[in-house]
């Protein structure tokens, strides 16, 4: 239960994380049409990829080293 929990949040932090680190990207550059709903769209389905990557890594950080822990 815990473990789910704590999978959920640095999930919830992570993708925020990705989101914030987005904002500065110049969408007018890669977009044609910056303010349509699919641009919305794809800057969340961007930010969910990237903090989806950033928990996984920072999971399977925290598995390894559980891991590892025995091995002292």
């Amino acid at each position: 239960m815990l473990n789910t929990v704590l999978s959920l949040v640095i999930y919830i932090v992570a993708i925020y994380v990705a989101w914030w680190a987005l904002m500065p990207v110049k969408w007018d550059k890669v977009l044609n049409q910056v303010r349509s709903p699919q641009a919305a769209v794809l800057r969340v389905l961007v930010a969910v990829v990237f903090g989806s990557l950033i928990a996984q890594f920072f999971l399977e950080y925290i598995r390894l080293a559980q891991a590892l822990a025995p091995l002292q």
